[in-house]
């Protein structure tokens, strides 16, 4: 019964109106009452059309619900009516937001500061926005007998680093330190031979290991090329690109590689993210060294009686030629760079001499003249900072620059160097070809050892 007809009942049958109750009355009102049931019948079934129309098309976001709040991990944090009402939780309130802090859907702003500048095109750039810099993905303990071979950092406190895991092993391990080296736990181990020199790299093996600044996208290189884009879950081997990968940087969301087919040298690049590499069209005759910033990607080359350059400030698409101090009879020179200058070691026959560039390789100035004699074989260059660098021989450190008489410190235990690098202008590293490996927080002035344990 409609209630305005049980409510006329109830008044016509009250004795104060002491009136007859008029049936013609009575008719009309039930007549209008069916109508108005036939009406609501109508839209409670157009309703719930529209709502599965809506859920059809985007999901469910109002049904007994508070609209759906979804925080950084991609939860909701609503709960229906009836879901509270079972709890016995109180419906939230904007007061009880705001006791609480921002709604979930509103990010906070970070306090975490940002990670200096890349002082090494082996180092990776700092983290784009969005990105985590440091995904969990570590699985296990590191390897018995985990010897280290190649290092590569997203900062400070995050680096990786690639190694031999036993004896003729043919499977390559990587570990990570989320800590600085404190604690370091292994990433799944993937099929490829690990060699310490390069005079040894095959089609299957691997020698050198990178990683983005997103963490996320890596490279194991060195004859053969394999990558990951889950930060380490899976390796996948790359055949796409013909020869030997000899170098392998990475930069702007682009990685660049030097390839070795025979006596042919070609230089490749592909999204960071992606494993669609493509020719880069410049000409390479005996290639030495790759570095690749924000701003330049630079190859050191030479060609009859010229030492030279080769930069491009277009990610790759044009390449400008600039002489360097290095003698073509003997090696084109590696590279090492900042943010805003590239350094250059030059092998002279029993040593080696240091120069510095800060417009792209259009003009160099040597280091300072006190500079000792420093072995052409048995040095690793690393770009501290723009007025800067660090040169690593056995059993010491030479901090060197264009004006400054060079600092040494001591490195006890260090041995042939074979890679020398910065993060940032105060904290570096430097490994050596038995797999010892040791950090600097102070610039290059104590050097400390780093077992990977």
């Amino acid at each position: 019964m409609d209630p305005i007809e049980g409510r006329l009942r109830e008044a016509l049958r009250d004795d104060a109106w002491r009136l007859p109750a008029d049936s013609d009355l009575l008719d009309r009102v039930r007549v209008n009452a069916a109508a108005r049931r036939r009406r609501h019948r109508t839209t409670a079934v157009t309703a719930v059309a529209v709502f599965l129309l809506v859920a059809g098309v985007g999901g469910v976001g109002y049904i007994f619900r508070q609209p759906v709040l979804t925080t950084a991990a991609g939860k909701s944090e609503s709960t229906t009516a009836v879901e509270r009402a079972r709890s016995g939780a109180a419906t939230p309130s904007p007061k009880d937001d705001d006791a609480a802090g921002a709604p979930a859907s509103t990010p906070r702003p970070s306090s975490t500061p940002t990670p200096p500048p890349t002082a090494d095109s082996r180092t990776p750039s700092p983290t784009p926005p969005g990105k985590s810099a440091t995904p969990d993905v570590a699985t296990g303990a590191v390897p018995a007998k985990f010897s280290p071979v190649s290092l590569t950092a997203a900062s400070d406190q995050n680096f990786w680093v690639l190694g031999e895991s036993a004896a003729g092993s043919d499977r390559a391990a990587v570990v990570v330190t989320r800590d600085g080296g404190d604690r370091f736990t292994a990433l799944p181990e993937f099929a490829a031979p690990v060699v310490r020199a390069t005079n040894k790299v095959t089609t299957k093996t691997v020698h050198d290991l990178r990683f983005a600044a997103d963490a996320k996208d890596g490279w194991a290189y060195g004859g053969a090329l394999w990558s990951t884009h889950d930060g380490g879950r899976g390796w996948h081997q790359v055949r796409s690109v013909p020869g030997l990968v000899e170098q392998l940087e990475t930069a702007n969301g682009t990685a660049f590689a030097l390839v070795r087919d025979g006596s042919t040298w070609t230089l490749w690049r592909s999204p960071s993210g992606e494993d669609t590499w493509s020719r880069v069209g410049v000409d390479l005759h005996a290639p030495a060294s790759l570095a690749v910033t924000q701003q330049v990607v630079a190859v050191t080359d030479r060609s009859g009686n010229d030492a030279f350059v080769l930069t491009s400030a277009d990610g790759g698409r044009t390449f400008d030629q600039h002489p360097t101090p290095c003698k073509a009879d003997l090696a084109a020179g590696r590279l090492s760079a900042t943010s805003d200058s590239m350094w250059l070691t030059c092998p002279t026959g029993t040593a080696a001499e240091v120069h510095v560039s800060r417009d792209d390789g259009a003009s160099w100035s040597p280091v300072s003249s006190g500079t000792p004699a420093i072995s052409g074989t048995a040095a690793a260059l690393g770009a501290r900072s723009g007025r800067q660098a660090v040169v690593a021989v056995p059993g010491k450190a030479l901090v060197v620059s264009e004006s400054d008489q060079p600092a040494q410190a001591r490195v006890e235990g260090l041995g042939t160097p074979t890679y020398a690098g910065f993060t940032s202008d105060r904290v570096g590293y430097i490994l050596d070809v038995d797999g010892r490996l040791f950090r600097t927080a102070d610039g290059g002035g104590t050097w400390e050892p780093v077992t990977v344990r």
